[in-house]
């Protein structure tokens, strides 16, 4: 399930996303990798412009306590989005055909 977040703080909002609770909770590392020195992970991150609005973000970002504490005190406003379904074909019906139609004009063969 994905979320939508609006920046509503009116500056620009840049939350890092740590290994430890980002990662953990999505389930799978988003982290980058260094090359050199071991290897070493770094984390990925959420940038917020003035008044933008982000959806499609993983709900695994909720469990990062900076943006917990933001959406708390009313820094960014969070919509949950409810799961897409995939789209069903409507019933097919006919159009009606007009009696007008059906009729031929004048002068017409």
């Amino acid at each position: 399930m994905s979320v939508t977040l609006t920046n509503a703080l009116g500056r620009l909002i840049t939350f890092l996303l740590p290994h430890e609770s980002y990662c953990v909770a999505r389930g799978a590392c988003a982290c980058g990798v260094q090359p050199g020195r071991g290897g070493r992970r770094l984390p990925s991150s959420l940038t917020l412009a003035t008044g933008v609005t982000l959806e499609d973000v993983p709900e695994a970002a909720l469990s990062v306590p900076a943006v917990a504490a933001a959406i708390r005190q009313g820094e960014v406003t969070l919509k949950r989005q409810a799961p897409t379904a995939p789209p069903s074909s409507p019933p097919s019906t006919a159009p009606e055909a007009s009696p007008r139609a059906s009729r031929k004009k004048r002068g017409a063969s």
